[in-house]
């Protein structure tokens, strides 16, 4: 065998067993997500939750929070800075209250702190960007 052989054969056995793992990986159950706790916003994570522009930032208990429309429907940033500069200081109560017609509350999402609908609209408050 060649010096080339002795090293391909290694990294050919490699490369297989990553590939069969990441399929066997998505190859898990495909259960329906956990319902959202009560008052928690009904819709789905892969849509709502999906961060589109970002607004810019406002306090929070510990720091800054970055502000982001959330989901596919355009979100005005000057009204995500109202609601989030009006709900910002409110954050540190982790109780759900009502900021200009807006609905703000706290899910279980990994990564964001609260989050603000109204209607189909919807701001994300989150410690990173």
């Amino acid at each position: 065998m060649t010096a080339f052989q002795h090293f391909a054969t290694p990294v050919t056995a490699v490369a297989t067993a990553t590939v069969c793992g990441l399929l066997l990986a998505g190859c898990g159950s495909s259960s329906d997500p956990a319902p959202a706790p009560s008052g928690a916003p009904s819709a789905t994570a892969t849509v709502a939750e999906t961060r589109a522009e970002m607004c810019g930032q406002t306090r929070g208990p510990d720091g800054a929070l970055y502000v982001h429309a959330l989901g596919t429907v355009k979100v005005d940033c000057a009204e995500a800075m109202r609601v989030a500069n009006a709900f910002g200081p409110q954050i540190a109560q982790a109780k759900p209250v009502t900021v200009d017609g807006w609905n703000c509350t706290f899910p279980q999402t990994p990564g964001m702190l609260a989050r603000c609908d109204s209607g189909d609209k919807a701001i994300g408050f989150f410690s990173s960007h």
